[in-house]
């Protein structure tokens, strides 16, 4: 443009062009971010303008309209009526996702536990990722009877180059490494739309991942999570095998493992050799579920899961994270009728005294106790900040009368005094004592058409007499209980596997000794010794 207003045509050719581009690319990359913003918007109003006095000088095409840097069709199909809001107003701010087949199991038992809660839909997608043939049509007959009002999405891993998985190696994936990390990929730019059509972006990424042969996979599908979705929380769930072998196997993976995870990456260390494996598994998946339910539960807005694990992980030793959670407290019941459906009726009894106040109570007070730790590691002291959920199968407008009563009973016992910075929440859930992940058989497929059909009506028939007899004559009575859980910042985080029991026990340089008792190194000092002097000899 002229000094005096009017524009100025510039002949350049293309390859001219091409060297002015290449020159201004390296200027931009002088200059600092704001001046860079500002260059870059100069730019694409030069392109705008470009663009306009083309279109002056060309005649348009019936079927197809240029504009700014992209195409429309020019037919009314391409036009759509606009909403407010995204396709629903529920929030579902969580990934969950795991890999191997011991994960998945953990995993899939977190999704039940989160659809007893009613906080099902707060997962918008789920991946399991498992190179297993067993487990992807196990998951996917499991996944005909888990249902959630918004949909939870299910990925599976599609390439599967051998049906029993990569036995324990955790290298074997290496021959398949180019398409198995492109399938990686693929499923996480399929989670990514997912969120797209939601309308929200996930908040926090739960990965389940142990040290069976999907441990190094586990860990690059985990960078490719957190690099699609740079601002949302995860947390990486360790599961610690109990099996020896394995143990051999985390000693030589864990620096790659570590390696591979972003530096400051979130843990919560769990361990299989604590106590019976499927009962911490279940207590794991309670702890995680009542914390989102908590939140969900009362009228007053409560801290979700992805704010207590962002709150935790900013604390010193946040880096590791650890739960305490009780085995299940059964609570006092009966059964009454009514006149209306349902006629048989479960309710608890909180006796003359109300004694049901005093069971969150004791329940709150041995959530304190190292001995429900399922993993191990040092005591947390008492200033360190930690989150107590108690989860009761109460209507949601029970739920404050109790918070407030046993908030005040705890204060008037010194609770809070003594651990100033742990908080105390409830959540409304009806959830088992202890649950085992049945495993379903891979029976051959029956090549009969009319007996599939016959047990498909069959199972139909069912399962419609049962929602009609649940509906006007009740649910059959079963225990009720109370879960208790802890979630806290781990002592010890800065020297993780020296300080922490369940890593330092795997990880340590202690090694096993040999006969005599002498250290297998003093041992191959002496032999190196023997056979210098025998040369010597000769």
């Amino acid at each position: 443009m002229s000094n005096d207003g009017t524009s100025v045509e510039i002949e350049a050719t293309p390859k001219e062009i091409e060297s002015l581009s290449e020159k201004l690319i390296s200027f931009g990359e002088t200059l600092d971010g704001r001046n860079q913003v500002m260059m870059s918007a100069l730019l694409s109003l030069a392109e705008d303008q470009r663009t306009r006095r083309r279109l002056e000088t060309t005649e348009p095409d019936d079927d197809d309209v240029q504009g700014f840097g992209m195409t429309v069709n020019a037919t009314r199909g391409a036009l759509f009526e606009s909403t407010d809001g995204y396709v629903n107003s529920a929030s579902r701010p969580i990934v969950v996702c795991a890999s191997g087949t011991a994960q998945v199991n953990r995993a899939w038992s977190l999704m039940e536990r989160l659809g007893e809660s009613g906080c099902l839909d707060r997962v918008q997608s789920a991946i399991l990722y498992d190179i297993n043939s067993d487990t992807r049509r196990r998951i996917s007959v499991r996944a005909q009877g888990l249902r959630s009002r918004q949909g939870t999405q299910i990925f599976q891993p599609d390439y599967i180059p051998s049906d029993d998985g990569f036995h324990r190696d955790p290298h074997g994936y290496i021959p398949f490494a180019g398409r198995l990390l492109q399938e990686q990929e693929t499923i996480v730019e399929s989670v990514s739309r997912r969120a797209d059509q939601l309308g929200t972006a996930p908040q926090l990424i739960i990965h389940f991942i142990g040290f069976g042969s999907h441990s190094i996979l586990g860990a690059k599908l985990h960078v490719q999570l957190s690099e699609e979705f740079p601002d949302a929380k995860t947390i990486v769930i360790l599961g610690i095998p109990r099996d020896p072998t394995l143990h051999d196997q985390m000693r030589g993976v864990w620096e790659e493992f570590r390696s591979i995870l972003p530096p400051n990456q979130c843990f919560l260390i769990t361990d299989d050799r604590i106590g019976d494996p499927i009962s911490q598994d279940h207590k794991l998946a309670c702890a995680i579920a009542s914390i989102e339910a908590s939140s969900q539960s009362t009228t007053q807005s409560g801290p979700t899961l992805p704010d207590v694990v962002g709150s935790l992980s900013h604390e010193e030793n946040g880096e590791w994270l650890g739960i305490t959670s009780i085995k299940s407290f059964e609570l006092p019941m009966t059964t009454s009728f009514s006149m209306i459906p349902p006629f048989r009726r479960t309710k608890l009894v909180r006796g003359k005294s109300d004694e049901l106040n005093m069971f969150p109570i004791k329940a709150i007070k041995a959530v304190m106790n190292d001995r429900w730790q399922i993993a191990d590691h040092q005591t947390p002291d008492r200033t360190t900040r930690s989150m107590i959920v108690c989860t009761m199968p109460l209507m949601n407008d029970e739920l404050p009368r109790l918070n407030a009563q046993v908030q005040s009973l705890l204060s008037y016992d010194g609770f809070f005094e003594k651990y100033p910075r742990t908080t105390v929440t409830f959540a409304s859930a009806q959830m088992p004592s202890n649950t085992v992940n049945r495993q379903i058989p891979n029976l051959p497929k029956r090549r009969n058409i009319l007996f599939r059909g016959m047990i498909k009506i069959a199972s139909t028939f069912w399962s419609v007499a049962n929602n009609y007899w649940v509906v006007f004559i009740g649910k059959k009575p079963t225990p009720l209980y109370i879960h208790c859980s802890r979630i806290y910042t781990v002592p010890g985080a800065s020297n993780p596997t020296r300080e922490i029991g369940t890593l330092s026990s795997i990880l340590s340089d202690t090694r096993p000794e040999s006969d005599g008792d002498q250290p297998a190194e003093a041992t191959q000092a002496w032999e190196t010794a023997v056979d210098d002097i025998l040369r010597e000899q000769e």
